[in-house]
């Protein structure tokens, strides 16, 4: 994935401020109002971190009291918003707040659409059909709304949200400074998809939320949190065992102990244990899914043969391959390349699973 070296270019800030410069709002006072160099605004050799961007999101917001930053024709007044904050902070996990937030949010505007289906296997998607005005940059509006979502149901459990994928409906931006502003989601994204879409792990459903009052929402705002950062500052514990896991993948070791794994973390056993039942996982759930993973990228990134594919996971025999899908999929290997096969988001998420697993 693309490093994040860099940050959002003079182009794409324009970008950002086209609901506001057609409602009459000078741009160089808001960036100033933000505590951003005017001289940013359009340049694509100048850029701002994650910490003015937010800045900048939220004195966009107050100036022209919309959520939705002037994109809509009817955008949303930011006392909505504190009323949708408050019913979200009364709910119990982040499936029910997730649910509660697209009631709410269907409920304030004709032109977000927000629903959530559920595909079995392949997590709870959450699909936002945003009709913008004429003459603003679409994908701009799904990415800042996708950004505030990603961090803010992260800040809301405690932990960085797993996100699955995303699916935007537009081509991959190509800013001149090389900042891909769609790698801070960490996650495998389709582009010129049908719908715009994050796909959610299903194991975060049930994350208990930490925060339950709107003082808590504003000082987080308050702290300027950098976006452009892991939520919480730096990797999760699930992400840093993945990634212990994967290396040790690539070694040969298709079942290595949590003490091996802790070791190569430089931490302790029950430390490890700790710190992953804090973010609602546990080591073999985490070693069990990532196989399970590679096994059914393999499936369809992939012409390799079944029985092939079994012993480059490190099975012995095909029968217990088959046995140990089967397990994952709800469906044995064949049955899940035929029947996912074609589907191109599947496809996309797989290459980038393959991608990552193979990366010295």
């Amino acid at each position: 994935m693309t490093s994040l070296h860099r940050g959002l270019d003079g182009e794409a800030v324009a970008a950002l401020l086209q609901g506001a410069v057609r409602r009459g709002r000078d741009p160089a006072a808001l960036l100033a109002a933000a505590g951003v160099d005017p001289e940013v605004y359009g340049r694509p050799t100048r850029e701002i971190d994650g910490k003015a961007l937010v800045r900048l999101m939220r004195q966009v917001q107050f100036a022209l009291d919309d959520v939705y930053l002037g994109f809509f024709a009817n955008g949303c007044r930011l006392a909505l918003e504190a009323e949708r904050m408050i019913s979200l902070m009364g709910c119990a996990t982040f499936g029910e707040a997730l649910r509660v937030s697209i009631r709410f949010t269907n409920a304030m505007s004709a032109d977000a659409g927000p629903a959530v289906t559920e595909q079995r296997g392949a997590g709870l998607h959450h699909t936002c059909q945003y009709q913008t005005i004429e003459g603003v940059d679409r994908q701009m509006l799904v990415w800042i709304r996708f950004l505030w979502i990603y961090h803010f149901f992260s800040w809301l459990i405690g932990r960085p949200l797993a996100l699955r994928g995303l699916s935007i409906q537009g081509p991959r931006p190509e800013p001149g400074n090389g900042f891909d502003r769609f790698a801070v989601f960490r996650c495998p994204v389709r582009f010129d998809a049908d719908v715009d879409a994050l796909s959610y792990d299903g194991n975060d459903l049930a994350a208990p939320l930490v925060h339950c009052a709107l003082q808590d929402y504003e000082a987080y705002y308050d702290a300027e949190p950098d976006w452009f950062e892991p939520p919480g500052g730096g990797p999760c514990w699930r992400d840093r065992t993945r990634q212990a896991l994967l290396e040790l993948h690539r070694c040969g070791e298709w079942s290595p102990s949590v003490e091996t794994v802790a070791a190569r973390l430089r931490t302790g056993v029950r430390r490890l244990r700790r710190d992953l039942s804090q973010e609602g996982e546990g080591f073999q759930q985490i070693r069990t899914r990532l196989r399970g993973e590679l096994a059914g990228a393999y499936l369809l990134a992939s012409d390799i043969p079944v029985t092939q594919i079994g012993f480059t996971l490190g099975f012995s025999d095909p029968g217990s391959f088959s046995r140990q899908f089967a397990s994952w999929a709800g469906m044995t290997p064949s049955a899940y390349r035929a029947r996912y096969g074609g589907d191109a988001a599947r496809l996309a998420s797989a290459t980038a699973v393959l991608s990552e697993w193979r990366a010295p």
